[in-house]
């Protein structure tokens, strides 16, 4: 099992499994990508549904 970082996001790698967790440098959930080519796609959810619900006002 290994960590890896996406800017301030880690995800756990783990080599007997498909699904990755990926949560916050602060460790807020993020979710579960499917596999390691959905990483980029939930963290962009995320990012997009935290921007939404907790800064309205602020821009992409």
């Amino acid at each position: 099992m290994t960590l890896d970082r996406y800017g301030p996001y880690l995800v756990v790698l783990d080599p007997e499994s498909d699904s990755v967790p990926v949560f916050t440098e602060a460790g807020t959930w993020v979710g579960t990508a499917e596999h390691a080519d959905a990483i980029t796609d939930l963290i962009h959810a995320h990012e997009t549904c935290s921007r939404s619900t907790h800064d309205p006002d602020q821009k992409d």
